[in-house]
């Protein structure tokens, strides 16, 4: 059975707590990626399934399929 994500709580001080949401990562299609990048974005494109990374001059992907 999966278990449903959690938020994220931060103490920040006695008895006292922050609740913060899921990370979320973009998604887009390839045709759809971002148009003014900077270097260190990634996100998840779904025509590809690649995790995709913006290294400054291109894009990089990584196969999210099973070996």
């Amino acid at each position: 059975m999966a278990t449903r994500p959690r938020p994220l709580f931060v103490d920040i001080g006695p008895g006292l707590s922050i609740m913060i949401g899921l990370p979320t990562i973009a998604s887009w299609k390839t045709t759809d990626r971002p148009q003014k990048v900077k270097r260190g974005t990634f996100g998840f494109n779904t025509q590809t399934r690649t995790l995709e990374y913006y290294n400054g001059s291109h894009w990089l992907g990584a196969s999210m399929d099973k070996a």
